[in-house]
């Protein structure tokens, strides 16, 4: 992931981005400095980029950092969802890199199992099916990232002592984290 030649980190940002939302969080000499989430205005992917790009480029200097540490889009449901992330993806990293900082991406297993959010067990996922019986496959697997999802929320008021209600902006934190302590190896 990350070569030794590599300086350390003085500051990470980790972010949680889709089509819909930028969420951010800056990770600064072993502490949470700033988070948020932008939300992307528009009717259709086309808009919100646009809308991303202006609100980003706006934003931009409050992003000084040394690594940009992303979520790798490991998961897709479509051709087509992927391609709507890449144009996103491409005008939001337009407007945040410059020549000094470097990008890292991270596989969301790979976050989430450091901070202590493993993958749920088949005990676990079998209580959830018996607290729900009857439900579409599609409706599990949805349950099953709320749970983690609500996990790293949990850690984030452990870790942090900060009650966030966005499941994204508490993803950026994990993935600030995990990206603070693997670049300061």
């Amino acid at each position: 992931m990350l070569s030794n030649l590599a300086p350390k980190a003085n500051s990470v940002m980790g972010i949680d981005c889709s089509t819909q939302s930028f969420a951010f969080a800056i990770i600064e000499n072993d502490k949470l400095k700033k988070w948020g989430e932008i939300q992307f205005e528009g009717k259709n992917v086309y808009e919100r980029i646009l809308d991303s790009r202006k609100k980003i480029d706006a934003l931009s200097k409050e992003f000084d950092v040394d690594y940009v540490v992303l979520e790798a889009a490991i998961m897709v449901r479509s051709v087509q969802v992927a391609i709507k992330m890449a144009y996103v993806f491409g005008a939001v990293m337009a407007s945040i890199l410059n020549k000094n900082i470097r990008v890292v991406e991270v596989a969301p297993i790979s976050w989430q199992n450091y901070i202590g959010n493993k993958a749920l067990t088949p005990i676990e996922k079998a209580k959830i099916k018996k607290e729900n019986p009857g439900k579409s496959k599609s409706w599990y697997t949805n349950k099953y990232r709320q749970v983690r999802k609500d996990k790293t929320k949990i850690w984030v008021k452990e870790k942090f002592d900060k009650d966030i209600g966005s499941d994204n902006v508490t993803d950026a934190i994990g993935i600030a984290w995990f990206g603070w302590n693997k670049t300061r190896r």
